[in-house]
């Protein structure tokens, strides 16, 4: 099922984050957060919504009634993707990185993204600190207010 909803998105130029289908028969619920290297926009959800719901219907992954909700990910959402993380430049991450002893959080301003690693603003004063997409565990948006 996902492998045809990433296809479906990608026809349409986004890219799939996240899957959840929860309920039960004939009340259930398909959540698609779709996101763009250009933005999400209604228009691009309702396009992915309409191409969802023809595959779903065509073949038959639900029996019975079915909600079909796309968006965007959303800011509270782990960025997934290093591609992603462009689009952020500039922003606060919460960034918890794998380290020796476990993990460890830091928060910063990221300033760059290469294909392996970003670089983020670390205390004034300090040099940035570079963390390999290897060793990230999850980054988040931090929201302005």
């Amino acid at each position: 099922m996902r492998a045809g909803f990433e296809e479906c998105a990608a026809r349409l130029s986004a890219h799939l984050i996240d899957l959840v289908v929860r309920g039960a028969h004939g009340s259930t619920i398909v959540e698609l957060f779709i996101d763009a290297e250009e933005g999400v926009t209604t228009e691009l959800c309702s396009a992915v919504s309409r191409e969802a719901s023809l595959l779903i219907d065509a073949r038959g992954w639900i029996r019975g009634a079915y909600r079909l909700d796309v968006s965007s990910p959303g800011i509270a959402r782990p960025l997934k993707f290093p591609w992603q993380y462009r689009k952020h430049v500039g922003r606060t991450l919460l960034c918890t990185q794998r380290t020796g002893d476990g993990e460890t959080s830091r928060t910063g301003r990221l300033l760059s993204v290469t294909p392996s690693a970003v670089l983020i603003e670390a205390a004034k004063g300090e040099a940035p600190v570079e963390i390999p997409f290897h060793s990230l565990v999850q980054a988040v948006v931090k929201s302005p207010w």
